[in-house]
């Protein structure tokens, strides 16, 4: 089974450009690319609010996912930046089923969070 995390970075104020500098500074480099003005991360790490906040990222939020090729699961965390710290705001999770569309149409729903991929 093959999994992997995908973060993706709402940019606020800040900038797809500043974000993109940001992750390159502080990873070597980082597989990222733009969705829908966002910038999105992909790594094999476990990504949560510290190592959000130990990044230096500048992004007002950042939506962390889980993401299985051959699991029928989803689960996703949404972090907010308050001063300089990136602060867990929601997470979902489910079982079987239970899919990553499921989480972005969840955290845009509830939090306006789109363009998350």
């Amino acid at each position: 089974m093959s999994s992997w995390t995908r973060v993706s970075f709402d940019p606020g104020k800040t900038g797809i450009e500043a974000i993109t500098n940001d992750l390159q500074k502080a990873l070597e480099d980082p597989d990222t690319f733009i969705h829908n003005d966002m910038v999105v991360w992909k790594t094999f790490d476990e990504v949560d609010a510290q190592r959000l906040t130990d990044l230096g990222i500048e992004a007002s939020r950042a939506l962390v996912m889980h993401v299985s090729d051959t699991s029928n699961s989803g689960s996703g965390r949404l972090y907010k930046r308050i001063d300089s710290e990136f602060i867990l705001l929601d997470a979902m999770s489910g079982g079987e089923g239970y899919f990553g569309r499921d989480v972005l149409a969840y955290m845009q729903r509830e939090h306006g969070l789109v363009g998350a991929a």
